[in-house]
């Protein structure tokens, strides 16, 4: 009820989202703030605008639902009622292409895992592993963590992303030089790709004409695929190119990416993890072969 009520905004609307009376949903919201003994929403301009407390509550009744469904899941599987499950964190580039790639060739050996994988930024994500929300994370360009222990898996690239019917799309290399006079979307300003991106310009002595800044580097394709700008993304997003109107050109600096797999140091990675892991391998090995054959 809760959730309606923030959502929607409104009395009214949380009771069309619940499919129940406006009168219900006013009778448990003031039955709660009773039970609870706290304002949990303010009028502001009509509208139902929640209290600090009530998003103190979400979060703790989140902390709560995942450990519940950690629990469910550890008893199905001592039950026997299930042959395991697997949980995944992903940064969304990875996510993109290689993670499913590989979820799918694990998948042909363990049909009967349950994956439960989620994709986040960097930060969120190594506090999913901290917190064992997530086994393995999947990760580019994290630095050496005291309570990590880091897989790494391969070495990519930084490349650029152009409009297919831009002046620069039909180059074999593009450079920093031939980017610059153009509007650039930036994965990021205060995030790896976008920090990145932006020293290679300053060391390069260039301008970097931003145009749009953007949290993950699908989106910023998709903006180049509408014609808004260029960018220069990491190679993993591009990967089977879902965007057709984005043409992918190799940039002639070389912008390294790491890929890496982390798990918790004190904890070895279960059976599960490990085949996974390996799969993950096969998957990015293959994936950056075919790449270089093409």
């Amino acid at each position: 009820m809760l959730w309606a009520i923030v959502m929607a905004g409104s009395i009214s609307g949380a009771a069309r989202l619940l499919a129940i009376s406006q009168p219900a949903v006013s009778r448990m919201l003031a039955q709660t703030e009773k039970q609870l003994g706290l304002t949990l929403f303010e009028r502001v301009r009509g509208r139902l605008q929640p209290t600090a407390q009530v998003h103190s509550l979400f979060e703790e009744i989140e902390k709560t639902q995942r450990m519940m469904q950690r629990v469910n899941d550890l008893a199905d599987a001592l039950a026997g009622h299930g042959a395991g499950v697997l949980r995944l964190a992903s940064i969304p580039s990875l996510a993109q292409y290689l993670v499913p790639h590989a979820v799918a060739r694990f998948q042909q050996h363990h049909p009967d895992i349950l994956l439960r994988m989620n994709a986040a930024a960097l930060p969120s994500l190594i506090n999913d592993v901290l917190q064992g929300e997530a086994e393995l994370g999947l990760v580019v360009m994290q630095t050496d963590h005291p309570f990590l222990k880091t897989h790494p898996l391969h070495t990519g690239r930084m490349v650029a992303a152009i409009p297919g019917n831009h002046p620069l799309a039909g180059r074999a290399q593009v450079s920093l030089a031939d980017l610059s006079p153009h509007p650039h979307i930036v994965v990021g300003t205060r995030m790896p790709y976008g920090m990145l991106v932006q020293t290679a310009f300053e060391q390069a002595g260039l301008p970097c004409r931003m145009c749009a800044d953007v949290p993950w580097s699908n989106l910023a394709c998709a903006l180049v695929n509408a014609g808004a700008g260029i960018a220069i993304v990491d190679e993993f997003t591009v990967m089977g190119n879902l965007w057709p109107g984005v043409r992918v050109v190799p940039l002639a600096e070389e912008i390294p990416l790491h890929i890496s797999a982390v798990h918790l140091a004190h904890r070895p990675l279960s059976r599960l993890g490990t085949q996974f892991l390996a799969d993950l391998r096969v998957v990015v090995g293959e994936a950056f072969s075919a790449q270089n054959q093409g």
